[in-house]
């Protein structure tokens, strides 16, 4: 594997809020953190931590889905707001200087020095799709059953090249270079079969090879191994591994499995309620957590390797206790406190600062 480069994808202060019936949700809020070049991060947390909505941000689809279910919803007052989002942007204005809450993404997420949260629309297909490709979690609805493999992979082919010439017979060659990337076995074949005529681990591999066959710079990979076996996860894990190394390519892995992120990954952020808790190296995080949620988490959902540990020391499994906060009404102070044992006063009343403890490793905590 190459050597971990600079800073290929750095995420500063990122905002992403959508509107609901109920009010407005902070589904990312505040979040920071940077992925190196052929550098592997992964994002761990509890469901609706935010996780994916940071992937969404990134691929400039967040504020696109919002929009659209906010019109289809008919609510005057979501309108509202995203009248006034237009008008801040239009003026070059933040939400705070606004002086209001307001529905979108806010902050920075710089792309190889790119800005992609200003980023002019008509440039986001030079890049989304091309050097930051997506693999999604859930395969039944990701591959269109009508298509052979072959015409999907090659579809992410053209959308590379749009309007330059390619050689078919190049073409055809690179598409069996990708399948043959992912392990899917018999390319020569198979690739003129359709989805309905894999198994879901397969059509895993196909969604993979989709995304890897224009070279990108990023991959991200959201539950990739989400209703799997764990014979199908295992080798799924270690397709992306490999593809990933081989290629020498940076990866965010997204998923709410320890067993996940330990697997493909070398540094993790633990989010909760669409802020990060702690980031830092994958063994120091995983070994020795210190923020009390990372620390609830991991004793509530452990690795195999870790159940061992435990039951080595004697401990069992332990549950989070109470649910998470609504992320329309998050309680003053750290988001977490209303279920954390060590909870002092500073963290009912104080939003904690996230900041670097040591070398690459950061918390949003009080009392560490």
């Amino acid at each position: 594997m190459s050597l971990v480069g600079d800073a290929l994808l750095k995420i500063e202060r990122l905002r992403a809020y959508h509107t609901s019936k109920e009010g407005l949700v902070k589904a990312v809020n505040d979040v920071s953190f940077d992925i190196r070049r052929g550098e592997s991060v992964g994002l761990l947390g509890e469901s609706g931590a935010g996780k994916t909505s940071v992937a969404l941000a990134i691929l400039g689809l967040f504020e696109r889905q919002s929009r659209y279910y906010a019109t289809s919803a008919k609510n005057k007052e979501n309108r509202r707001l995203w009248n006034l989002r237009d008008e801040a942007r239009a003026e070059g204005k933040t939400s705070e200087e606004m002086g209001v809450e307001l529905p979108g993404v806010e902050g920075h997420i710089w792309f190889d020095g790119i800005d992609l949260v200003n980023l002019d629309k008509k440039k986001h297909p030079s890049i989304i799709g091309n050097r930051i490709t997506y693999i999604p979690q859930g395969t039944s609805k990701a591959l269109n059953p009508l298509l052979t493999v072959e015409a999907q992979v090659l579809e992410s082919l053209w959308m590379q090249f749009r309007e330059k010439v390619i050689d078919d017979k190049k073409a055809a060659m690179q598409v069996l270079q990708a399948l043959d990337l992912v392990e899917l076995g018999d390319m020569v074949t198979r690739r003129e079969m359709f989805p309905t005529d894999f198994s879901t681990g397969e059509d895993q591999r196909v969604l993979l090879a989709m995304a890897l066959i224009s070279q990108p710079d990023l991959i991200i990979a959201d539950e990739p191994t989400t209703a799997l076996d764990t014979a199908v996860q295992h080798r799924i894990l270690t397709a992306i591994r490999h593809a990933s190394e081989e290629l020498e390519r940076s990866l965010l892995m997204i998923s709410n499995d320890p067993g996940v992120i330990t697997a493909t990954c070398s540094k993790v952020g633990i989010m909760s309620s669409g802020m990060m808790m702690e980031f830092g190296n994958l063994k120091h995080v995983m070994n020795e957590p210190l923020h009390p949620f990372t620390q609830a988490f991991l004793m509530s959902n452990p690795t195999f390797d870790m159940m061992k540990q435990m039951r080595q020391r004697g401990e069992k499994l332990l549950p989070i206790p109470g649910r998470p906060p609504s992320l329309i009404d998050l309680p003053r102070g750290c988001p977490f406190n209303s279920r954390c044992s060590k909870s002092e006063d500073i963290c009912r009343v104080k939003h904690p600062d996230y900041r670097e403890i040591e070398a690459d490793h950061w918390i949003f905590c009080h009392l560490v």
